[in-house]
């Protein structure tokens, strides 16, 4: 059995829809219902928590009725708001997903917690097809091997003591990462084990982003 983290606290202001891109309705849902139906729909799910704002947490809460979910206020970074969701569970590992990935798959799911028999940290990767360079003002300083780059995607599933112990860590030693395999990673100094995800799992960050996401769900 696993938790389910679901970060929603963010303020979305890339996205320029003026309010939480996790209310932008698609055929009629909004897009946070989906990742948390997604993982309601796996048995083997024993609880969802949603990181949620003060200003959002009652029309979150008017969106959903199942007792498995439950709420925690984010707090002023990505990295704090998932500190308060892992107070909150209760399973042996977790699953930390960005609510603006509404397009999670059941096989995606599954590839994780298959993964989970032999690791303690998993995360979700697709390769990258462009050349990626490095760059400083309008000059490229350094070209990347390509074989050896991956865009990281959530969930990001761990063993739930271990993940709680990194993310005290960071917060004690007040270092700041990007994603939660980075806090694993460096505060424990533990490998992470990748597995290639599904391209189609994108993150709504920006209006065209959505408009991408319509078509897919």
């Amino acid at each position: 059995m696993y938790s389910a983290v679901i970060v929603a606290a963010g303020s979305a202001v890339r996205t320029g829809l003026g309010y939480n891109k996790i209310f932008y309705k698609i055929k009629n849902r909004p897009l946070i219902d989906y990742s948390v139906r997604r993982f309601l729909g796996d048995e083997e799910c024993g609880e969802v928590i949603i990181v949620v704002s003060k200003e959002d947490l009652q029309e979150v809460r008017s969106l959903f009725s199942n007792p498995k979910i439950k709420y925690v206020i984010g707090g002023s970074t990505r990295q704090k708001s998932v500190f308060n969701g892992l107070s909150l569970i209760n399973e042996e590992f977790v699953f930390i997903h960005d609510s603006a990935r509404p397009n999670l798959s059941e096989t995606d799911i599954f590839n994780l917690k298959n993964s989970l028999k032999d690791n303690d940290a998993v995360v979700l990767y697709t390769p990258v097809k462009d050349s990626v360079v490095e760059y400083s003002g309008k000059r490229i300083s350094n070209y990347l091997q390509r074989d050896q780059v991956g865009l990281i995607q959530t969930p990001q599933a761990f063993r739930s003591d271990a993940i709680k112990k990194a993310h005290s860590l960071a917060l004690k030693n007040k270092h700041d990462y990007k994603d939660d395999a980075g806090v694993y990673m460096n505060e424990l100094g533990l490998p992470v084990e990748l597995i290639e995800g599904n391209e189609f799992n994108i993150k709504a960050t920006t209006k065209f982003d959505l408009k991408i996401l319509e078509e897919l769900l």
